[in-house]
């Protein structure tokens, strides 16, 4: 046998005999955290949230906010997302500010190229930095969409809350046609890694030296898989974390279609989103270990669902059979909180537990 035959063999090998934790998530509540309908946002859709840690380490979320559009004739005539950054309150265990205009740190009118809405933040720090990933929709007069990765930073010296301490920067891919929902993880100082796209064929990898450049590797991550509960889409979650046996624990977003007819109201729409993971290796975060063959998070409850068999809900929602979670905050080696939205409408949070 070769030697490259001997590498490849022990490698496979390492692979192979890799037995991944037990991963699940259990709600910490049974409704929104965040919610028009609760009267806890002025904006009637509030949704892909994110988590930050301010400089006075209270915790904060980056949130997606939506409005319809003046003339609406349907809940889906909706204007172009915004995001705001509001704060917990210290005295209770799972509410926020209320979200007012006030609260808009990226608005799609900073940018021409982001006209048409801000979505998608994930947030990493670094080095005495935020920086605040985001997806800049834009279409054209004939209303062709195009979505481009960006990205925002403010010094952690400054007050992240303000939208004048924030820094936006160029589309990070302008040779695509099509970027979206980045999320980064810094592994070293030398291998820095943008795990990238919506896509119903891959989860992208692109690759860093300063956090502000990226180059596309040209290089899948995570692919579709026929017959399983990612099989039409797969999107990062937040930022990929260390465990306690030192490899990454990394949540995506996945999606697969619905049986016709849909059981919701909104036209054309034969998706249900789900959360999966991946464990990466810990000293090469680009080799996946294992991979889960099931959703850890399934829309169950009337305001994840949306359908017509959830009441007031059936009505309220933006997408149907939608759970989907950008921020998380690493509460010990082994458990997380989890922030996450349900019907591209409200925001809930859960607890991720990982036993090995």
């Amino acid at each position: 046998m070769t030697t490259r035959l001997l590498i490849l063999f022990a490698v496979l090998s390492a692979v192979s005999s890799y037995i991944p934790p037990k991963i699940t998530v259990r709600r910490l509540s049974y409704n929104p955290i965040i919610s028009f309908w609760h009267n806890q946002s002025q904006f009637r859709f509030n949704y892909n949230s994110a988590f930050i840690s301010l400089p006075d380490d209270s915790i904060a979320l980056v949130v997606r906010v939506q409005d319809l559009l003046p003339n609406a004739t349907s809940n889906y005539d909706v204007g172009p997302s915004k995001l705001a950054l509001v704060r917990k309150l210290d005295t209770k265990q799972n509410e926020f500010e209320y979200i007012h205009s006030e609260h808009i740190i990226i608005d799609s009118e900073d940018q021409p190229y982001q006209v048409a809405g801000v979505e998608d933040p994930r947030i990493v720090a670094v080095n005495g930095t935020y920086y605040l990933f985001y997806t800049a929709v834009y279409w054209t007069p004939s209303h062709e969409w195009s979505a481009h990765a960006a990205l925002a930073t403010c010094a952690s010296n400054k007050d992240p809350t303000k939208k004048e301490n924030w820094i936006l920067h160029p589309p990070l891919f302008p040779e695509l046609s099509w970027s979206k929902a980045a999320t980064l993880l810094v592994h070293n100082v030398t291998h820095q890694y943008l795990f990238f796209n919506e896509s119903n064929i891959e989860l992208a990898l692109a690759k860093t030296s300063d956090l502000l450049h990226y180059t596309y590797t040209k290089r899948s991550f995570i692919e579709v898989r026929v017959d399983y509960f990612d099989s039409e889409l797969v999107e990062p979650g937040p930022e990929p974390r260390r465990l306690s046996d030192g490899n990454y624990l990394f949540l995506y977003n996945s999606a697969r279609r619905l049986p016709l007819p849909t059981n919701h109201l909104k036209p054309n729409w034969d998706r249900e989103y789900n959360l999966g993971w991946v464990i990466m290796d810990g000293n090469d975060p680009t080799k996946i270990l294992a991979r889960s063959d099931q959703p850890i998070l399934s829309p169950e409850l009337d305001w994840e669902r949306c359908d017509l068999t959830s009441n007031k809900w059936s009505k309220r929602g933006l997408t149907p059979q939608v759970v989907f979670a950008e921020g998380w905050k690493q509460t010990s080696i082994d458990q997380f909180t989890l922030w996450y939205q349900g019907c591209d409408a409200v925001t809930g949070v859960a607890q991720v537990t990982v036993e090995f």
